[in-house]
């Protein structure tokens, strides 16, 4: 049995995101729901299928990659923890067995911590999906007058492409950026922290990060 292909269609984790989808939106916060879960879970799985994980592995991540911001139900603050608390409850009542529940709970707990995404090519993977989820598709505003620093730099993001080179071991990150609607150095502003968590995570899967944004590298 696949875990992902039961886990996205529990009614209890629909509405679990959906409500972390509408907690940010109620905050101004761009798109944390449906669509960034499978996002995610879609992208974790692209890097790890590059780098021969076992379809095992591969099925333990994405279905930790759905899971990852639900805790954003009860509040964005420790959303890993709380996250992975509901997931334990909601992974029981679905007769996972144990051993596997324990395999995708800590990958859930751990993927905002900078020191513990280096435990796991696991949450490596999960953590780098996460964090290159840079897209217009994300801003739920509507009126451009009411962007903030966040809607513009998403907004602006007209190309995301991910690729890994196993013969340099090079993980490359390409955006194409809108530069009338948002700089260069206001995505650095923003997003350094996110450049700083791929970079990590990269290392943890054997990896350098290259970043480039309209065709310029800039790592």
């Amino acid at each position: 049995m696949n875990y992902y292909d039961i886990v996205p269609k529990n009614d209890d984790v629909l509405v679990y995101i959906t409500q972390a989808d509408k907690n940010f939106a109620a905050l101004g916060y761009t798109e944390q729901g449906i669509r960034h879960a499978k996002y995610v879970s879609d992208r974790t799985e692209k890097i790890l299928k590059e780098l021969k994980f076992s379809e095992k592995d591969i099925d333990i991540a994405k279905t930790a990659s759905f899971l990852h911001d639900i805790g954003c139900a009860i509040a964005y603050k420790d959303h890993e923890q709380s996250g992975a608390q509901i997931s334990y409850k909601i992974l029981s009542k679905l007769n996972i067995p144990k051993e596997d529940i324990f395999k995708i709970i800590p990958l859930i707990s751990m993927h905002e911590d900078p020191q513990t995404i280096t435990i796991s090519e696991l949450v490596a993977a999960i953590s780098i999906a996460d964090k290159t989820d840079v897209s217009r598709d994300r801003v739920k505003k509507k009126d451009f007058m009411l962007f903030d620093i966040h809607d513009h730099v998403h907004y602006a993001v007209t190309e995301n492409i991910l690729n890994i080179q196993l013969g340099t071991k090079q993980l490359v990150l390409e955006l194409t950026i809108d530069t009338e609607i948002c700089s260069v150095l206001e995505y650095f502003e923003i997003f350094m922290s996110r450049v700083d968590f791929c970079k990590k995570s990269c290392a943890k899967l054997g990896l350098s990060f290259n970043f480039y944004i309209n065709k310029i590298k800039y790592l």
